[in-house]
């Protein structure tokens, strides 16, 4: 829905946020938001991530915010699931050094599968480290609320690349 993008492009006119999304309701909602708001400063990208950084090769970010992704509950799903270590490593080569990735789900077994492949890709020396604490200016979205009308506690990690 977009929430968090509007949330900091809002609050950081000066800068340019990139938002990803394969699903067009999602980009539909942003792009009506942004023009009956007069946001210009948000670029949008309605296919999925990998395909936007082959696409744009030479774009490095300072922040990359994956707020709750679908944790394709189901085992025999669990493939499809977005966050694993070839991802996070695809996506730290786009990152500056000292840059963030933001990671949000409320779906416990997600959170332990990603940060299990996590501790695994730093005992391998990747360029990173992680921070288990909720960030303090993310905005409560959809998926944050609904996951506290749920009663599932949202499970947060910040990976720094170093």
């Amino acid at each position: 829905m977009g929430h968090n993008i509007l949330a900091l492009a809002t609050k950081n006119p000066n800068n340019i946020f990139v938002g990803i999304d394969p699903f067009i309701n999602g980009v539909a909602n942003l792009v009506h938001t942004c023009v009956e708001e007069k946001i210009s400063n948000i670029l949008l990208y309605p296919t999925p991530v990998e395909k936007f950084f082959q696409d744009f090769p030479k774009i490095i970010c300072d922040q990359i915010y994956i707020l709750f992704p679908d944790p394709w509950p189901k085992k025999k799903h669990h493939k499809r699931r977005l966050v694993k270590a070839n991802f996070i490593l695809a996506i730290l080569d786009k990152l500056k050094t000292k840059g963030k990735i933001f990671f949000a789900t409320d779906n416990q077994d997600y959170f332990e599968k990603v940060s299990i492949e996590l501790k695994e890709l730093i005992s391998n020396k990747a360029p990173m480290k992680i921070i288990k604490k909720e960030p303090k200016y993310l905005e409560n979205t959809k998926y944050f609320k609904r996951a506290n009308k749920l009663g599932n506690k949202v499970q947060f990690l910040v990976i720094v690349k170093i």
